[in-house]
């Protein structure tokens, strides 16, 4: 019995009109992993590695965009539509900017203390590729532009709105596990910072999966929230005080 090509595309892995959990996280994620890996390997801290791995955010957010139109969505519709109030949006950023510095820290702290108390040597965050930026004006204001479109916009959209959406809309997975997941990954994409970064940016990583589906799903927050640790952290650096 012949199928037409068109039967094999409409059901099935195939079909990107319908959607699939595991395989659209792949395509998606595709560009962050190879071009991340391409960037980590020519060096973090060369301007080289930096633009390899925002750029495969950038494709990734164009690719999720083409999967979610022909699944009858968009990337707006994850989280990015006109919220009802902007001040009141914009007021919740900053406290989950403020909420997230200090998960940051004291994640940091209550595993140095640990590792510590047990005889564990063990630094800190390791953050030695921003070390080119302390003192670089013109390197500076590059990260603050990056901090507010391929870090928080894009890292938003894609371990926050997409991730946790695809686990709990198409997968069944309960909200906590979803977050949980998505902020494991978040954290082990930060594998330059050493364990403790890890740990650190996974907590907040859980922190905002959390505000992101409290808040009715409302992106903005969350990109507000990221954008501002983000500028606080590179002016830290490049003032020589992080």
């Amino acid at each position: 019995m012949e199928h037409s090509t068109g039967d094999a595309e409409s059901s099935g892995i195939f079909s990107l009109s319908t959607p699939n959990p595991v395989r659209d996280v792949l395509l998606v994620g595709t560009p962050i992993v190879v071009l991340g890996a391409l960037g980590t390997l020519l060096g973090l801290s060369t301007i080289e590695g930096g633009a390899l791995v925002n750029l495969g955010y950038v494709l990734a957010v164009f690719v999720g965009a083409i999967l979610l139109k022909r699944q009858g969505s968009s990337w707006l519709a994850l989280g990015l539509t006109r919220p009802a109030s902007w001040v009141r949006t914009v007021l919740a950023g900053v406290g989950a900017g403020v909420g997230a510095a200090i998960v940051f820290v004291a994640v940091q702290a209550l595993v140095l203390s640990a590792l510590l108390s047990l005889g564990v040597p063990v630094t800190g965050i390791d953050q030695s590729r921003f070390n080119p930026i302390e003192g670089n004006l013109h390197l500076f204001l590059l990260m603050v532009l990056l901090a507010w479109t391929t870090i928080a916009v894009a890292e938003e959209w894609f371990y926050r709105a997409f991730l946790i959406t695809r686990l709990t809309d198409h997968a069944n997975v309960g909200q906590w596990l979803a977050i949980l997941v998505a902020g494991a990954l978040f954290g082990a994409v930060h594998f330059a910072e050493g364990p403790v970064g890890v740990l650190s940016n996974g907590a907040f990583g859980v922190l905002f999966g959390w505000i992101y589906l409290r808040s009715g799903r409302n992106m903005w927050i969350t990109v507000v929230g990221h954008g501002l640790l983000n500028t606080l952290r590179f002016s830290l650096l490049y003032a020589g005080a992080a």
